[in-house]
């Protein structure tokens, strides 16, 4: 706590920046050269520091006169100043000088990755910029910098050269104690000309303000080409790393005579520094004074040079500028495609450190042309977006797009959500761009409203599920509408994409009834695309039945498992087998009772006997007369149609005679023993007929037929038999818990018609088969069956013709 209030009553000055790590090798006279960082916004400068214990030391003084010449002049190519402070540290008086930050022109050289003539080209570009700071000093200033050298040079984050060391610079024609005289000593003796090594002041006055620099300056061009520092003036005589074209302007920088030297001044104007690159730099530099149609013919150039330009300048010079003539509108937008060119070479942490920030800041640009060129070339630079970026500073001026008046600039910023969408948050994806889509689905521009169901596809991966649920399918659905067929099939592409997102219930009940109108779209690409769209929900909805299947068995099988006992599936699936062999059996029951019935009726027929069905029953005969139509056997037994005899005494005993012991029997009338022989003739053809017809019309034949059965014999000669009541055994038809609405009253002759048109079952009066009273229908009534506890339809019922059952 008294650190802290001590430093807030104390009057000294604090130092406010932080140096960072070791000091570079080299540094200019008595300075060491540091890395360092601002502490009020951490940004990076470069810190010279120098101290000594005396206040009044010589290379003190010179450090002074050094901050003060850097705080007061000003030039491009020198060295910026930003702060500066003299502190008191452990006993030592220290000067602290704060730049913009350098790096030593030796380090740069040493690590740059250039060689040959690309190398050459940085190279006389760096001397260009140093030779035009030189000749603003010596011309401009009246000033001599007396210690021009490759230490006096750094190198700044977008490899310009920078002159600095300022310490000795002396004005021309001072008199007086000149820092250059008291502090000569602070030059290395390779970089002395004659009249500093002797020490001979006045031939400095004398001779023209810039010879002590042009010889400095042809030291600096031996030293930069060479890669290295000289060791001593004899390695100025080495000509070799100097390239031909400045050879003679070397030559003419280091003549012993100093009003013969070259004037820097005339050396940066001249051609032998100045190459395609110096241009470029050049003509970017001085971009604000020049018209429209040079800046058209320079920037459609530009491209081609591109290539032969070295890569290091181009990443860290070039593109900074271009950069910051489209932000200031001095450069058409045709200088982003530049821009995108240099970065195509660089890799992903690179072009995030040097592109990102330049086309960020351009996207805050007002100019239609700079906007329309970042939309147009989004793919170029999108990938290498990280989603901050995006989120914070790219999407935000990018939706201003979206509302433009202009329907091209609406079209591009659809389409750079293509790439931009995917790094959106959820909440921006909901919140912000989904509504702008909504709106452009209705765009009075047809290619917009199909574009947009295009992106909205391929958004869909990017949605959360309940987003994807609330809006895609809506959105699909209002595209099948649309008049434009490219934004139909759109909406039907876009469904088929995103299929798996749909569940089974809305593809059965949204999907398929919006999708199958367009299967006779006037268009074959809606048609096409309509058809393919209704196979591919087609088999989802089949998938989804065949996993329900799974699924359901499944479940059963554990039950089953659980339970010890058959699950409803099984059970379902006996019952149906059941049901089905019972409608086989049926039939196969009255197929063979047909037969039968069919084979007694033909036996009684053959055998001449009339039968009572088919007319009324016969009079009572006369005792003791035998009927002519029943043939006997020799032991007195009557065969019936089965094949076996009986006797007539047990013939008696049946219940099938009415009276046994009648003596009032009358003998038969001629005409109606007549009348029985035709109607026996007439049963015989109908019994032919009946066994004619299918099985099921067989049966009517087979009661009729039984009746027919029992009634021959000798028992029946001359008397009236009771026709047999139908026992539960001789109802053999199925019982169907139905009426018999779809009976024919055709059917009266199956059932045994008379003669005198009414049916055998009627004569008997029991009601069970034949025709009724009342309906004329065939079998029971009704309210007769109610009694027995359902309808039994007799042979008469199943004697319909029946279809096979089939699924």
């Amino acid at each position: 706590m008294f650190a802290k209030l001590s430093a807030l009553v104390s009057s000294a000055p604090s130092f406010p920046y932080q140096l960072v790590g070791e000091p570079y090798r080299t540094a200019w006279g008595g300075w060491k050269h540091f890395k360092g960082t601002s502490n009020s916004d951490g940004s990076a400068v470069s810190i010279f520091r120098t101290s000594s214990t005396n206040k009044q030391d010589p290379k003190l003084t010179s450090a002074r006169n050094g901050v003060k010449r850097l705080r007061t002049l000003r030039h491009p190519n020198v060295l910026s100043f930003k702060d500066t402070v003299e502190l008191d540290e452990r006993g030592e008086t220290v000067i602290y000088l704060v730049t913009e930050p350098v790096t030593p022109l030796l380090d740069v050289l040493q690590t740059i990755d250039m060689t040959g003539p690309a190398r050459q080209e940085y190279v006389a570009m760096g001397l260009y910029h140093i030779a035009k700071a030189v000749s603003f000093i010596n011309s401009d200033c009246k000033l001599i910098h007396a210690n021009i050298c490759m230490r006096a040079v750094v190198v700044t984050e977008t490899l310009d050269w920078r002159l600095h060391g300022l310490d000795l610079m002396t004005e021309h024609m001072a008199t007086g104690d000149l820092p250059l005289m008291s502090a000569s000593w602070m030059v290395g003796a390779q970089y002395k000309p004659a009249e500093i090594a002797k020490c001979e002041w006045g031939a400095v006055q004398q001779g023209p303000p810039w010879a002590v620099d042009s010889w400095g300056l042809g030291c600096l061009m031996q030293e930069a080409f060479n890669g290295q520092e000289m060791g001593s003036m004899e390695e100025l005589r080495n000509t070799r790393p100097i390239p031909k074209p400045v050879l003679q302007d070397y030559q003419r920088l280091l003549s012993s005579q100093p009003a013969r030297r070259l004037n820097p001044a005339k050396l940066a104007e001249s051609s032998v520094l100045k190459n395609k690159l110096v241009d470029t730099i050049a003509f970017l530099e001085n971009l604000a004074v020049k018209d429209s149609s040079e800046k058209d013919l320079f920037f459609k150039r530009l491209p081609g040079a591109i290539p032969d330009l070295p890569l290091p300048v181009l990443r860290r010079k070039l593109l900074p500028m271009l950069a910051q003539a489209l932000t200031f509108g001095g450069a058409p937008a045709v200088a982003l495609g530049t821009i995108l060119q240099i970065g195509s070479s660089m890799d992903e942490a690179e072009f995030t450190q040097r592109v990102v920030p330049c086309v960020s800041k351009l996207f805050t640009s007002t100019d239609r042309s700079i906007r329309r060129s970042l939309l147009e070339n989004i793919d170029a630079y999108g990938k290498h977006l990280s989603q901050s970026v995006v989120e914070e500073q790219i999407y935000p001026n990018v939706t201003t797009g979206f509302t433009d008046s202009n329907a091209y600039l609406r079209e591009l910023t659809l389409k750079s959500m293509l790439t931009l969408a995917p790094k959106l948050s959820q909440r921006t994806l909901s919140n912000s761009l989904l509504k702008f889509l909504a709106k452009l689905q209705v765009d009075e521009e047809a290619a917009i409203r199909a574009n947009t169901t295009i992106l909205l596809g391929n958004l869909a991966p990017h949605l959360s599920e309940a987003t994807c649920k609330r809006v895609m399918l809506n959105a699909f659905t209002r595209a099948l509408k649309d008049s434009f067929p490219p934004a139909r099939a759109a909406g039907l592409k876009a469904m088929m994409a995103t299929k798996q997102s749909y569940a089974a219930e809305e593809a059965a009940g949204r999907v398929i009834p919006c999708v199958a109108p367009l299967a006779v779209d006037p268009v074959s690409e809606v048609r096409h695309a309509a058809l393919a769209t209704l196979d591919a929900f087609l088999k989802l909805l089949q998938e989804h039945s065949a996993a329900t299947d799974t699924a359901a068995g499944a479940a059963d099988g554990a039950s089953q498992q659980a339970s010890g006992g058959v699950g409803w599936s099984a059970g379902l699936g006996s019952n149906l087998g059941w049901a089905l062999s019972s409608f086989g059996g049926a039939k196969a029951k009255e197929t063979a009772t047909g037969e039968m019935s069919s084979s007694r009726t033909s036996t009684s027929a053959a055998s001449g006997t009339t039968s009572t069905a088919f007319g009324r029953p016969p009079s009572p005969p006369r005792p003791g007369a035998q009927p002519a139509s029943s043939p006997q056997s020799s032991s007195g037994a009557a065969p019936d149609t089965f094949g076996s005899t009986h006797s007539l005494h047990d013939a008696d005993g049946d219940g099938w005679h009415d009276s046994d012991g009648d003596a009032d029997v009358q003998e038969e009338d001629a005409e109606e023993v007549a009348a029985r022989q035709r109607l026996g003739r007439l049963s015989t053809r109908n019994s032919s007929a009946q066994s004619s017809k299918p099985p099921a019309a067989s049966s009517t034949a087979a009661t009729t037929g039984g009746g027919m059965a029992r009634q021959s014999g000798p028992s029946t000669s001359g008397r009236h038999i009771a026709p047999p009541k139908l026992s539960q055994d001789d109802s053999w038809a199925a019982e169907l818990d139905n009426d018999d609405s779809w009976d024919s009253i055709d059917q009266k002759s199956a059932a045994g018609t008379t003669g005198n048109g009414r049916s055998s079952a009627g004569r008997r009066g029991r009601g069970r088969l034949g025709v009724t009273a009342r309906g004329g229908r065939l079998g029971a009534s009704r309210a007769g069956s109610a009694n027995r506890g359902g309808m039994k339809l007799g042979a008469a019922k199943l004697a319909k013709s029946e279809p096979d059952f089939a699924f």
